[in-house]
């Protein structure tokens, strides 16, 4: 029961950043997962691929609830983000399949992914992301792609969503308006966890997972989802309410910790 409500609020607390600047729900995902796997009977060996499958999952159900506030608003750019999805779930489909059920993509080599990946977003968000005219747009079909590509890649590989890549990829790369690229990143992160949760529903594990579906261990995701489920839709309200620094030390500060969660992890293992 206790621990049904501390996913269930990490869901929300995920979704609600997740809604505010436009990533996915990894991030959060990330720190929560692996600290439950063993109490859900997951081996060792499916640490890694149990913790990515189940939190881009999550990052799917979030996805969805700020696609759908987005489409409600009016504000959703079907073109742009068909492309953008199409080289993201391609990439990320033979990342995932390629290296993380390899078994050469170790615990160990997963959190050094991840914590590179970190310190990637952190100083990305440092260096800030500067409003655009759309007017001044360079926009292609294989910018979007490419874009799409990076992204997918990176999602497959750490769990977290691809909107850390996909907005600045959008904003500094191809000059798209800042709201504009956050709806983009809102439906291409969608279309990634949408496609690796229904391969990893139905991927048979040598050694069974107690109360899974394929790599999905369903007593975990309900709660996490419910959670993002009322977190994402606020998240994605109150953006255009608060500012943007409020929300950009909000998202440090969640980075540098799980940032440091994974470090003590490697320090750890190396122990």
């Amino acid at each position: 029961m206790i621990e049904n409500l501390l996913l269930a609020l990490a869901g929300v607390a995920g979704g609600f950043i997740a809604g505010l600047t436009g990533i996915g729900t990894g991030f959060m995902m990330l720190a929560v997962i692996p600290l439950v796997l063993s109490h859900f009977g997951v081996p060792d060996h499916y640490v890694v691929s149990t913790t990515i499958a189940n939190s881009i999952f999550a990052t799917m159900v979030s996805s969805f609830a700020n696609m759908a506030t987005t489409i409600n608003q009016k504000k959703f750019y079907l073109k742009e983000t068909s492309w953008t999805a199409l080289g993201a779930v391609v990439f990320s489909f033979i990342v995932f399949e390629g290296v993380v059920k390899s078994g050469f993509y170790s615990r160990n080599l997963f959190n050094v992914v991840v914590v590179l990946f970190m310190f990637i977003i952190i100083f990305q968000t440092f260096k800030k992301l500067k409003l655009s005219n759309p007017t001044d747009e360079h926009v292609t079909k294989f910018r979007l792609l490419t874009t799409g590509g990076i992204a997918g890649s990176a999602a497959a590989l750490t769990g977290l969503g691809g909107g850390t890549l996909i907005i600045p990829l959008l904003n500094l790369w191809q000059k798209v308006d800042i709201l504009k690229a956050k709806s983009i990143s809102f439906g291409t992160i969608f279309a990634i966890a949408l496609w690796l949760s229904i391969n990893n529903l139905f991927f048979e594990p040598a050694n069974e997972i107690p109360n899974s579906k394929g790599l999905i261990i369903l007593p975990l995701v309900l709660p996490l989802s419910i959670g993002v489920i009322i977190g994402s839709p606020i998240g994605v309200l109150l953006s255009h309410k608060i500012s943007s620094r409020a929300v950009t030390i909000l998202f440090l500060i969640i980075i540098s910790l799980v940032a440091i969660q994974k470090i003590a992890e490697l320090v750890w293992l190396k122990n």
